[in-house]
């Protein structure tokens, strides 16, 4: 009789996500994004640190082109303040430079910054453009022409002003940034209509360095256990679970074989006399 084969075996549907990895798996996706947020920002800076500056060690701007119908190219407002006294302001931003170059030919270029009080008291009702975001792709929107008339006297003969450079060709400012309220104001020399300078501003920055490679150090270290936690958290469990020993495996039972027939013509035991038909046996025992 044949014996009926046992149902194909089916493997088991896989394990559904608890509600615990899912969870992690939301919080590595957004651990890591600001990770790769700040890997790249950290290596933008380290690279403007490292291979990003000049001869003389500054970070400067594109060179932005600047023109005004009036008598000054004046920036707005520059507010300069630090609550933190172990984050001074020499730390932070270093030595500034401006450097202009006058487009019209042989027209002296005079830079100076001085406090914002007494620039707006010497431009005051001056014909002038103020210009926000000075050096930092600055468009049209950015300026904004003055009305008004000439100014009092020739700005190289005022007294107020900070640091100050006039003459022909490309000028150089450079100035130690400190604490409060200041303008820089561009200008030709004798105080004329009709300004146009090629410029750009940078500083010498010298806490850049500390603060990219920060930026880059976070970046990856939340990179790695966002990482880390994605892993865990996507990693399937092993297929079957081991099995305590002397417990017989889960599944089907396996096919029953019949054993293989006997010649009895051919067995060891085949010319021995059987019970039943030697005489030997059948012999009563004497009393």
């Amino acid at each position: 009789m044949a014996a009926n084969p046992s149902a194909p075996w089916v493997p088991p549907p896989p394990a559904r996500m608890g509600a615990g990895r899912v969870i992690a798996v939301v919080l590595g996706a957004l651990l890591l994004l600001p990770a790769i947020g700040l890997v790249a920002g950290g290596g933008v800076l380290v690279w403007a640190d490292i291979w990003g500056r000049d001869d003389d060690g500054y970070l400067f701007t594109a060179t932005d082109e600047f023109s005004s119908a009036g008598h000054a190219l004046q920036s707005d407002r520059i507010e300069l303040e630090t609550d933190a006294d172990w984050v001074p302001l020499s730390s932070a931003l270093g030595t500034a430079r401006v450097e202009a170059t006058g487009t019209d030919a042989g027209e002296d270029v005079f830079l100076g910054v001085g406090p914002t009080s007494d620039v707006e008291a010497y431009l005051a009702g001056v014909e002038r453009t103020v210009i926000d975001d000075l050096g930092l792709d600055t468009s049209a929107a950015d300026q904004v022409l003055l009305p008004g008339g000439a100014p009092a006297g020739p700005p190289a003969e005022q007294d107020f002003w900070t640091v100050e450079a006039s003459g022909t060709g490309t000028q150089q400012l450079s100035w130690e940034p400190a604490e409060g309220s200041w303008t820089l104001v561009i200008m030709n020399a004798d105080g004329s209509a009709g300004v146009a300078v090629d410029a750009r501003i940078g500083a010498t920055t010298p806490a850049l360095g500390g603060l990219a490679w920060g930026l880059l150090g976070v970046g990856l270290f939340l990179c790695l256990v966002a990482t880390l936690v994605l892993v865990l958290a996507l990693r399937r469990p092993s297929a079957a679970p081991r099995t305590p020993y002397g417990t017989p495996p889960a599944g089907p039972p396996p096919y029953w074989t019949p054993p293989a027939p006997v010649d009895r013509n051919t067995a060891a035991d085949a010319g021995a006399p059987s019970p039943a038909t030697d005489p030997a046996a059948q012999r009563p025992r004497e009393g």
